[in-house]
């Protein structure tokens, strides 16, 4: 029998156990349930040895993201999007409220509006088209945030709900990251990443980085969702 073939082994356990499972692989550093009874089982089999050397791979693997992690604390890609962002919306934000006042007045005459210089207002959701990504702290203060994630949402954005805020993107964009996160990327390198995924796509993806969201598969080289697709 060849030493290397491999087996699949399936076992029946209760909920309970299950999730008692799924927490202790949590503070052990395993990305699932699967992989700490794998790594429990080979301590079993094989012996203080080879325990070792797994243990040790694990711990160089949480160290390499540790020190990935307090890198990307210096990176100030995110911030520089978010405030160019911030300042666009206020702006359009503000050219909106003007247009409003004017059109809620009724003028004894026919007056020409500052829209017939040649300027077109766009809606949110052609804003959206064009900037792909929209970070609800970018938002100035006096929107109504829930009112206006509803409409990006009824005409058709993709509204990712995190943990610390909600994201809009636009559904052509959303469906071309994922392609190339979870299809295309094959390595958990900021610099790589962000070249495949461009700036805005990079700043998605350490959105949903930071929430949990995505996990690198070092395994298969490749990254999966941890979120349900959004309709």
């Amino acid at each position: 029998m060849d030493a290397d073939e491999m087996f699949e082994l399936k076992i029946r356990i209760s909920r309970d156990v299950y999730e008692k499972l799924k927490a202790l692989a949590e503070r052990k550093g395993f990305p699932d349930v699967s992989t700490l009874i794998e790594e429990t089982v080979k301590q079993q089999v094989l012996g203080p040895e080879s325990a070792r050397e797994a243990e040790l791979e694990r711990l160089r693997q949480r160290l390499e993201r540790r020190i990935q992690d307090e890198l990307n604390k210096s990176l100030s890609v995110i911030d520089s999007l978010r405030r160019q962002l911030t300042e666009l919306y206020e702006r359009v934000d503000h050219i909106e409220s003007i247009v409003k006042e004017l059109s809620e007045k009724k003028p004894e005459a026919k007056q020409p509006l500052p829209a017939q210089r040649g300027k077109t207002y766009k809606t949110g959701i052609e804003r959206l088209r064009e900037d792909k990504i929209l970070f609800e702290s970018t938002l100035p203060p006096r929107i109504q945030r829930d009112a206006f994630f509803s409409y990006l949402e009824r005409e058709g954005a993709v509204v990712l709900k995190l943990s610390r805020e909600r994201i809009a993107v636009d559904r052509g964009f959303w469906e071309e990251f994922k392609e190339k996160l979870f299809k295309t990327v094959t390595s958990n390198k900021e610099d790589e990443i962000k070249q495949a995924l461009g700036e805005k796509g990079y700043a998605l993806w350490r959105a949903l980085y930071d929430d949990n969201l995505v996990i690198y598969d070092p395994k298969t080289r490749s990254w999966k969702p941890l979120f349900k697709n959004p309709e």
